[in-house]
């Protein structure tokens, strides 16, 4: 110590206030122990206020796990329960977990802590676990002892791991936010809607006394006897699970496809159309749905299994007391919808379905007997109908008959009356319609004979006017006739106009001795007398013809 007195102290002229007085025990103010101290008290605050606070937000809670003990937890486990939930008191979890490493099972909340050194604790700020409004919380604790064999939910009391009974509602959970400790799934609520049920199985419980049958005693495992109410349900479903079932009226179709056939008593094939309304029984859902239900669904399958065989089955056996002509007969439809009907309301009960009703909207027999007697019947119906009519007309007949007849005794009288004054004014008219016919058909003669004298004279006029022109024209084609036959025919007429026309403007021709042109040529030459032309046998050049 002496020494390092020594070393601070050499250096410092004599005077100094910052070296010790001699013989003193503390050192003056600004000595290098004052500040070895406040470098080291500020350090030591630093490490607190950077490393060993952990801060943790409303929203958050603080997860620990030690690593200052001797030893590891035993097994297979890695959480460190809470000593006062410990099922073995706390000197049990003393000697178990007094010195053991291990993630601790509390958390802490909301808050800043110095308490924990990183040297002695890895620290893990996490959410804490908070349920939605429309979900409910399932508690699986991963730490503790394994389930027993057929166990489902796990017994806090011997410290279990697996899920634990009950559910959390919405809300905040610290406790279950530890997530290497508790995992809680978010699950939805069970809804029963008005005008259903549900049916309840119990998954934790114990073992069914008789596991033949279809329900199981209270508090056994197994579907319970009876269903859960409707309403809003809040279910672990590790606990028990609950599944929503209609109870009100369904309509099931026989039609088409799902049109019933069976034969009659006479062999012919009868085709049978109609609807079921049914209902689930409520007091016997629940054995109605372990016997028919798959995948959770029970209405269809009920119509698939129950409703429809027996509607099958119970078709066949009234129908083949009937034969196929009598199934045209409202009366037989009728008794057989009765007898179909109450027969599938005993047996479907049977099953816990309520049959409301049970209608045959069509029975159709094969068009090889419907068709004749549809139309037989058809006939029947309209034969009676016109005798009705018939009866109704005679009734209606003899009524007018009468009342007509004091009608017409009446207006016989009246009408000999009328005839006698309607024949004298009619002999009346006649005459005078007769005398002056007369008069108009003596005019109708005189002017017929004088119009045939104008049209005479008129065709004579026509035939001399005709007569001249004709004179006329012939007088003028007389002398063209006669120049036509001085020259023999037509072509030589015809031809003497051409020469005539042509020649006058001819200077010149450039031709040859031989063709058709020289010889028109030659024949005009010889008949004008001149020299005949020179053949040379060779074209000679003239000058162009121009007029």
């Amino acid at each position: 110590m002496a020494a390092v007195k020594t070393f601070f102290n050499r250096s410092r002229p004599p005077g100094d206030p910052t070296v010790a007085a001699p013989g003193s025990r503390y050192p003056r103010f600004g000595s290098p122990w004052l500040v070895l101290i406040a470098a080291a008290v500020v350090i030591y605050l630093g490490y607190f206020w950077f490393e060993r606070r952990v801060v943790v937000g409303a929203d958050d809670v603080l997860v620990l796990m030690r690593k200052h003990g001797t030893r590891s937890v035993a097994g297979d486990q890695v959480i460190i329960p809470n000593a006062a939930t410990y099922p073995g008191g706390a000197d049990a979890w003393k000697k178990e977990f007094g010195d053991a490493n291990g993630i601790l099972e509390g958390v802490y909340l909301t808050g800043t802590y110095f308490g924990f050194s990183p040297f002695d604790y890895e620290r893990q700020v996490v959410p804490v676990v908070t349920v939605p409004s429309d979900k409910v919380g399932i508690v699986i604790r991963k730490f503790g002892a394994p389930l027993s064999a057929n166990q489902v939910l796990a017994d806090p009391s011997r410290g279990q791991r697996g899920p634990l009974p009950g559910y959390l509602q919405p809300g905040r959970y610290p406790e279950y936010s530890n997530p290497y400790a508790f995992e809680v799934k978010l699950v939805n609520p069970v809804v029963i809607n008005p005008g259903q049920r549900g049916v309840v199985t119990l998954m934790a419980g114990r073992p069914a006394t008789d596991p033949n049958q279809y329900l199981v005693s209270a508090g056994e495992q197994g579907v319970q006897r009876t269903p859960e109410p409707e309403g809003y349900k809040y279910i672990n479903p590790f606990e028990r699970r609950v599944t929503p079932v209609f109870v009100t009226s369904q309509r099931f179709e026989m039609g088409g496809q799902d049109a019933i056939r069976f034969p009659s008593s006479d062999s012919f094939e009868i085709k049978m159309e109609g609807f079921v309304e049914w209902s689930i029984d409520p007091d016997m859902l629940p054995q109605a749905y372990v016997a028919y239900s798959e995948g959770g669904e029970l209405i269809p399958f009920m119509e698939e299994k129950v409703i429809l065989p027996y509607a099958r089955s119970y078709s066949r056996l009234v129908g083949s007391r009937y034969t196929a002509r009598q199934f045209i007969s409202g009366d037989t439809k009728l008794q057989f919808q009765k007898e179909f009907s109450e027969n599938l309301m005993r047996k479907c009960g049977e099953q816990g379905i309520r049959i409301h009703q049970a209608l045959v909207r069509d029975i159709v027999p094969p068009d090889a007997i419907r068709n004749p007697i549809n139309e037989r019947e058809i006939a029947r119906q309209q034969i009676k109908t016109l005798e009705e009519r018939i009866k109704v007309a005679r009734s209606q007949a003899e009524l007018a008959t009468q009342e007509q007849m004091a009608d017409q005794n009446q207006k016989i009288g009246e009408a000999n009356k009328a005839v006698v004054t309607v024949v004298k004014q009619a002999e009346q008219a006649r005459d005078v319609a007769v005398t002056k016919a007369q008069q108009e058909l003596a005019v109708a003669k005189l002017r017929l004979e004088a119009a045939q004298k104008q049209a005479d004279a008129l065709v004579a006029r026509g035939k001399a006017d005709a007569d001249v022109v004709l004179f006329k024209r012939s007088a003028e084609a007389e002398p063209l006739r006669q120049q036509v036959a001085a020259f023999g025919d037509g072509n030589a007429y015809a031809r003497y106009f051409f020469y005539q026309k042509v020649a006058p403007s001819m200077k010149s021709i450039l031709t040859n001795t031989d063709g058709p042109f020289a010889d028109v040529f030659k024949q005009y030459l010889s008949n004008a007398q001149s020299p005949p032309v020179k053949a040379t046998g060779e074209r000679e050049k003239v000058t162009e013809v121009r007029p």
